[in-house]
C-alpha cells in the first residue's frame, strides 16, 4: 500500500552494500524469527526446506509475534545462512521472499505518529553510520510517499497526540517536545557535552512543571523554543563525570567475556588494559584532553547520532513519562562512546581520524540495540 512517510533525509540514499560491509549485519547478535517465517520454515518443501532444516528453534517461552523462534547461530554469533562471500543463502538461493521480517528489514525502524509512517535506521549499520553520521550538515528530515508491506515490517511504536489532549500527559506536546530536543542538540554554539546538559535541565524544568499540573508555563516555554527566545544558558550544568563505578563496569571482565561484536570486544579490552590498568593520572588528564578536543573537532558525528536516537525512539517518550531516565540514557552512551574513544586514542599514540570516532558508535549500538549487554550501563544513575 502507498503511505505518507517522514523520513530522515539518508534514508532516501540508502542502499544495502551487502558484501561490501566491513561488520555484517549477519553475525554478532541473535536473529529472531516471526512468527509468520516460523510456519513457512517449519512447513517448507523443496529447496527452502533442504536450507533451513535444522538451522532455526521455536522459542516457547516468548508470546511475541516478531519473537517465535530464533536462528541458531554458527561459530562467532554469525547466522547459518551467511555464506564464505558474505551473503544469503536464503536470498540467493530461494529469494528474498523467504526472509524472516527481521532480515527483510533491518536496518529500518518504524514507527507511526499521528498516522504518519515515520522511517529511520540503526546506527548498528556501517552503511547508516556513514551517510547520517559523516554528514557534516545538521540532520534534515522529509515528507515521502512510498509503498509498504505492513506483513513484512514491525512497528515499534505507535504515538497518536490528538487522544491525549487536554489530559496530563506529556504526550499531548509530543512535537514540541521532539523539535525543541532536536533544535538543543543541534545548536552548535555549545559542545556536545553543553548540549545534553542543555537536555537533561530542559526536561528537568518541564517534567517540574508538569508535576505542578501548570501546563500553562509549559506552552509558554515551547513558544519560546519556538521562536529562539529560550534561553539555554539557564539549564547549563556541572560538566558531565565518569565515576569509578561507571568506569570499572565498561571495563569489566564479565562484561567483555558477554560481549558478542568482535569490535566492540576489542574497545572494552582496549580500555581495561590500557586504561584502567596502566595508566597514570597526569597521563589520563592528557588523555581525556585529547579526546574532548577530537570530539570538538568531530562534534557533527555525535551530533547526528544523538538527533537519529531522539527521532528514532520518539525521545523522550521511550521510557514511558520519565524524561529524566530518557536522557540518562543519552548521556550515558555518551560517555560510553568517550571511555571506549580512550583506549583507542592510548592505543594509537594519541591521534584518531573521524572514522574511528563512527566505529565506535557503530559497535556500541551494534549491542545496544541487539544484545542488551551494556543496557545495565546506558540506565545508570551517578
Amino acid at each position: 500500500m502507498i503511505v505518507n512517510t517522514f523520513i530522515p533525509k539518508y534514508m532516501e540514499k540508502f542502499k544495502c552494500i551487502g558484501s561490501e560491509c566491513t561488520d555484517t549485519c549477519c553475525a554478532g547478535w541473535d536473529i529472531n524469527i516471526d512468527e509468520n517465517s516460523l510456519e513457512r520454515y517449519k512447513n517448507s518443501t523443496g529447496a527452502l526446506k533442504s536450507l533451513v532444516e535444522g538451522k532455526f528453534l521455536t522459542d516457547d517461552k516468548k508470546d511475541d509475534f516478531f519473537n517465535a523462534g530464533y536462528m541458531i547461530l554458527k561459530d562467532g554469533s554469525r547466522c547459518p545462512f551467511l555464506n564464505e562471500n558474505m551473503l544469503c543463502d536464503i536470498h540467493g538461493a530461494v529469494g528474498e521472499e523467504n526472509l524472516c521480517i527481521t532480515c527483510k528489514s533491518y536496518p529500518r525502524v518504524f514507527n507511526i505518529v499521528d498516522g504518519i509512517y515515520e522511517k529511520s535506521a540503526l546506527a548498528s549499520c556501517e552503511e547508516i553510520c556513514r551517510l547520517a553520521l559523516m554528514n557534516k550538515e545538521k540532520m534534515e528530515f522529509v515528507e515521502a510517499e512510498e509503498e509498504l508491506d505492513e506483513d513484512n515490517i514491525e512497528i515499534r511504536r505507535i504515538i497518536d497526540t490528538e487522544a491525549f489532549a487536554g489530559t496530563e500527559s506529556m504526550i499531548q506536546y509530543f512535537w514540541e517536545m521532539r523539535i525543541s530536543s532536536i533544535n538543543i542538540i543541534q545548536c552548535r554554539e555549545y559542545s556536545i557535552e553543553e548540549r545534553l546538559n542543555i537536555l537533561k535541565g530542559f526536561y528537568g524544568e518541564i517534567e517540574k512543571l508538569r508535576l505542578e499540573e501548570d501546563f500553562e508555563s509549559i506552552e509558554d516555554i515551547f513558544d519560546e523554543s519556538t521562536n529562539g527566545t529560550l534561553n539555554y544558558q539557564k539549564y547549563l550544568q556541572e560538566r558531565i563525570k565518569v565515576d569509578k563505578k561507571f568506569s570499572f563496569a565498561i571495563g569489566d571482565d564479565d562484561l567483555i567475556a558477554m560481549i558478542r561484536s568482535p569490535r566492540l570486544k576489542k574497545y572494552a579490552e582496549d580500555y581495561k588494559n590500557n586504561i584502567l590498568l596502566n595508566i597514570e593520572e597526569e597521563a589520563f588528564r592528557d588523555l581525556s584532553e585529547k579526546v574532548d578536543a577530537i570530539l570538538k573537532e568531530n562534534d557533527y558525528i555525535v551530533e547526528n547520532y544523538l538527533v537519529n536516537q531522539i527521532f528514532k525512539d520518539l525521545i523522550p517518550f521511550n521510557k514511558g513519562e520519565d524524561m529524566t531516565a530518557s536522557v540518562n540514557v543519552l548521556i550515558n552512551t555518551y560517555k560510553l562512546i568517550k571511555e571506549y574513544l580512550k583506549g583507542r586514542i592510548y592505543k594509537s599514540k594519541g591521534r584518531i581520524m573521524a572514522e574511528e570516532v563512527v566505529n565506535v558508535i557503530q559497535a556500541i549500538s551494534k549491542d545496544l540495540e541487539h544484545n542488551k549487554v551494556l543496557n545495565e550501563i546506558i540506565n545508570y544513575k551517578a
